[in-house]
């Protein structure tokens, strides 16, 4: 954790720098992400304090790890994550200003090419009638968000493998930055939701329709929705996540999940194939993405992640 917390400082420099270099309102976005984090920090200090305890617990039991290190693990954990986390929506709503949005007919045109010439969010929505889509939303925004936040502190706090942790983490850390940072800004797109906004053409109004009427959890998605692009069209993107579709971070980092509940046991691919296949769902279902964002994460994942697991057992071979 040590590692992950100077790789963490060493990315938020880089992203400070980016913004800087890029954007007049430099200063004003990063005051605005410590302002959503000192709101966010007593939910955050209980998550931890909730895994340390649960860690502690554990260990009690088991005796797989010193008490202090699962103690001085989690907190390093979570200060590192939080520091990452802070880079990432600072570049990430700093990449318009690096490159213009520009691939979002390529995208379009690949995705019906995919799908029999149907767009993927019309056959999505095809479900709509027999899933529970509120609940899935609030899988999409909700609990999505507390896994993928929280997974270093629960690998420091719960996981005694440290070949596994180190695996797990490198995978992480690709998901943020190579998918969601480098091939993002090579792909440079908004998504169905936004595509219309961008072009003034109503190619998707009907996927807007689709999403009405809508319960709690997608009145908190589409408000969201709102929020990103008029943050955009204002160039402030002070607060948020910022717009970026291709490739897809919400399945890139879904995937590393369930990679990492299938090391830990065979029995959970049921839960980690629902998983990813309910994110991947919901972010075509909602427009925020095309499907070949979500296909393209995946791919890049499992296929890194193929790759550290063979490295690994070499490694083991001839240690």
């Amino acid at each position: 954790m040590v590692q992950f917390l100077k790789f963490s400082i060493a990315y938020l420099v880089a992203a400070i720098a980016i913004a800087f270099s890029v954007r007049e309102q430099a200063v004003q976005a990063l005051s605005e992400f410590m302002v959503v984090l000192v709101d966010i920090m007593p939910l955050v200090v209980f998550w931890v304090f909730t895994l340390i305890c649960l860690g502690l617990l554990i260990n009690a039991l088991f005796h797989h790890k010193p008490s202090g290190a699962i103690v001085s693990d989690g907190v390093l954990a979570i200060a590192a994550t939080l520091l990452f986390q802070i880079g990432f929506i600072l570049i990430k709503t700093s990449m318009p200003y690096i490159i213009p949005f520009y691939a979002d007919g390529a995208f379009l045109e690949l995705d019906k090419l995919l799908h029999g010439g149907t767009d993927p969010w019309v056959l999505t929505h095809r479900f709509s009638d027999i899933l529970p889509i509120e609940r899935l939303t609030g899988i999409y925004i909700n609990e999505w968000v507390a896994m993928a936040v929280l997974l270093p502190v629960f690998l420091a706090t719960l996981d005694n493998d440290p070949n596994r942790v180190r695996r797990t983490l490198l995978i992480y850390v690709c998901a943020w930055i190579v998918i969601g940072n480098l091939l993002a800004l090579a792909g440079m797109s908004v998504g169905p939701i936004f595509f219309d906004r961008l072009s003034d053409g109503d190619y998707f109004n009907s996927l807007r329709v689709a999403l009405l009427p809508c319960g709690v959890n997608m009145q908190q998605l589409r408000n969201t929705q709102e929020f990103l692009w008029n943050a955009y069209v204002q160039l402030e993107q002070s607060r948020g996540p910022g717009i970026s579709a291709f490739p897809s971070v919400h399945v890139s980092v879904a995937t590393v999940i369930a990679l990492y509940a299938f090391e830990r046991s065979r029995y959970l691919l049921p839960i980690a194939l629902f998983w990813v296949t309910a994110i991947l769902f919901m972010s075509v279902y909602t427009g925020y993405h095309y499907a070949v964002d979500g296909y393209v994460s995946i791919i890049a994942v499992v296929a890194f992640w193929l790759y550290l697991r063979r490295r690994d057992r070499i490694v083991a071979a001839y240690a």
